[in-house]
């Protein structure tokens, strides 16, 4: 699973960064930054909470 954030709808809420710090961090711009590569399947529950959790719907998931 890879994990991508779409910037344009992006709030920048923090929402992913502080409940997912091991999939999520954030970048010098304050946008969240995702992984480039796939998520070992350990992260993957994680990223799928983000994805749900997330405000303004900007995480989109692409399975492998």
């Amino acid at each position: 699973m890879r994990v991508e954030i779409n910037r344009k709808t992006c709030l920048r809420s923090g929402q992913c960064t502080y409940l997912h710090p091991n999939v999520f961090r954030v970048g010098d711009d304050g946008y969240p930054l995702a992984p480039a590569e796939e998520l070992p399947p350990a992260r993957e529950a994680e990223a799928e909470d983000a994805a749900e959790i997330c405000p303004s719907g900007a995480i989109t998931l692409i399975d492998a």
